[in-house]
């Protein structure tokens, strides 16, 4: 019975070492300071933003080409936000809720292959 358990598991620990992970693209952002809350792609690159106005909750998912602007349904100086930046076709590692507030908004987070995990 091992002996068959043990090769699923092999493959199992491989898969999952085999993830495809990738930095966040936090860096390729410049953010406006005032007024409505509007981020710009400086990156040579696309990027998928997550983006949460903590005053409400909504979440709002935005494809970011290279050079591109997005303007988001919050105001600075409200309730705050956060937010994640990856590459298109990945997501954040972390869960993209307010429970994970605190280490999303310093960035702590990677952006992983897949599907969003909300």
């Amino acid at each position: 019975m091992i002996r068959l358990l043990l090769p699923l598991l092999l493959a199992a620990t491989v898969a999952l070492a085999q993830e495809a992970v990738a930095p966040h693209l936090e860096g390729c952002l410049i953010w406006n300071t005032s007024g409505r809350v509007m981020v710009r792609n400086e990156c040579s690159r696309p990027m998928t933003i997550q983006f949460m106005s903590l005053a409400d909750q909504h979440v709002s998912t935005v494809e970011l080409a290279a050079g591109g602007r997005a303007q988001f349904d919050a105001t600075w100086g409200a309730d705050g936000f956060m937010f994640t930046a990856c590459p298109p076709t990945y997501v954040p590692n972390l869960r993209f809720a307010i429970e994970n507030k605190e280490p999303i908004s310093v960035s702590l987070y990677n952006c992983v292959s897949g599907r969003p995990n909300s």
